[in-house]
């Protein structure tokens, strides 16, 4: 039983020196060590001596790299409290998973690991709706699916309830929603396993529910100026039709576009910077503001300062305050705003007034007619801050430090005027020199 320093280096590569599997303890804290195996799994344990009988006991504290060496020395650490004060932490789990239900499960992985995510709000609004049942003060949710387990133990946690959830999404013809509840559903099993909360992960071999079929769907020049003109009839707040047009105007994804920050905007320069943060793949992103964009974005800003004024109110720092102005209005809302609009008349399903479309559908549409402009593929998919254009390689992602602004300035310029072109009654595709239209 090899005793060292361990460090989060070593655990990522320890091997067992013979055998099936070596414990390797830790020198910081006492009794906590690192069981490397020979599959390549890497788990903690505490080791202890049982209080009422004195015998050794093994408890299982997470499986690395899930559970970090500093979170697992802070778990062996309070569990040492317990046993010093007569206490015996397996027992003690033991009872408390006994206790714990699939709604505590939910509520604590969206606590500690799906809010720390940029996606957070929609995991916790899928999980709450399809799988638990609940809200996050523990309330009944009115529009709970019918599959929801909430109520089930994690002791009798199975397979089949997993199943259950998905096929209730599946029967109301949600797929799409099915294959991301699933992922949900496996990465919280997953967490749930490495923290010590499931002895097994029981979406192993579970295969996604649907084929996912890829979204083709772009808007073309007329379906752009109905669209365009019906929005300002639709039953959706103004800054909502805001948000809709900006996602057409900028190319941006609707998140990031609903979620915009005053401080992002600089309106005398004409650029909106996107951080790192709310950047979907983790890179700061410099978006140009057309004329168009810039116009959209002060109007919103006015009616939201003369709206706070209105209501003697800190003006909030979110371009886009949804209701209440305790937050931004998030993409999902908007989504479903779009979704409201749909309507069905002698079998033909419409979206405000073209065929159905999505916030997602405007990004694509936007790329897709910059392309037909002539504009370059390479510099489109920097506008769209497409990783495949802008860490494509290690020399993009470690050494290359232009942002293409320019050409970015450009694009979203010449797509602005090709959209009045459009929307005030149309207008030619003009190529950039020596491209084919």
């Amino acid at each position: 039983m090899p005793k060292l320093e361990l460090t989060d280096r070593f655990c990522q590569t320890a091997k067992p020196r013979t055998g099936r599997q070596t414990d390797y303890f830790d020198a910081i804290v006492k009794g906590l060590c690192v069981t490397a195996s020979s599959g390549g799994t890497r788990t903690f344990y505490l080791h202890y001596t049982r209080p009422s009988d004195g015998k050794r006991q093994r408890m299982k504290l997470g499986t690395f790299p899930e559970l970090k060496l500093g979170a697992a020395r802070e778990k062996a650490r309070a569990s040492r409290g317990d046993v010093g004060k007569g206490m015996d932490p397996i027992a003690e789990e033991k009872a408390a998973a006994a206790s714990q239900t699939v709604t505590d499960l939910v509520e604590n992985y969206v606590k500690r690991h799906a809010s720390t995510k940029r996606s957070g709000e929609e995991i916790a609004r899928r999980l709450r709706k399809n799988v638990s049942g609940r809200d996050g003060e523990g309330k009944k949710l009115e529009e709970a699916s019918p599959g929801c387990i909430g109520d089930v133990r994690l002791a009798d946690l199975h397979r089949r309830d997993i199943t259950k959830s998905i096929d209730a999404i599946k029967d109301r013809g949600k797929h799409t929603e099915a294959n991301r509840v699933f992922e949900d559903l496996r990465s919280m099993v997953r967490w749930a396993r490495a923290r010590g909360d499931l002895d097994e992960n029981l979406t192993e071999g579970m295969k996604k529910p649907s084929e996912t079929v890829e979204r083709d769907r772009v808007l073309n020049a007329d379906e752009i100026k109905t669209m365009w003109y019906a929005l300002a009839e639709a039953d959706m707040r103004e800054s909502t039709r805001r948000v809709i047009r900006l996602c057409l105007v900028t190319g941006q994804r609707v998140g990031e576009v609903s979620g915009m920050s005053r401080a992002e905007i600089d309106l005398e320069k004409g650029l909106w910077t996107i951080p790192a943060a709310r950047s979907k793949n983790k890179r700061e992103h410099l978006v140009p503001l057309s004329e168009m964009a810039l116009a959209i974005i002060r109007n919103q800003i006015a009616e939201v300062d003369a709206l706070s004024k209105r209501k003697n109110r800190e003006v909030p720092t979110f371009a886009f305050p949804g209701p209440g102005a305790r937050g931004a209005v998030t993409g999902a809302a908007i989504a479903k705003a779009i979704k409201r609009e749909e309507v069905t008349k002698a079998a033909v399903t419409s979206i405000i007034g073209v065929a159905p479309w999505t916030a997602h559908d405007l990004r694509r549409t936007a790329a897709t007619h910059m392309e037909e402009m002539g504009i370059s593929p390479f510099v489109v998919g920097h506008v769209l801050n497409h990783v495949s254009a802008t860490k494509s390689t290690i020399t993009s992602r470690v050494y290359a430090r232009y942002d293409y602004l320019k050409e970015k300035t450009e694009a979203l310029n010449r797509w602005a005027e090709r959209l009045a072109g459009i929307t005030n009654g149309g207008a030619e595709i003009v190529p950039i020199a020596g491209r084919a239209a």
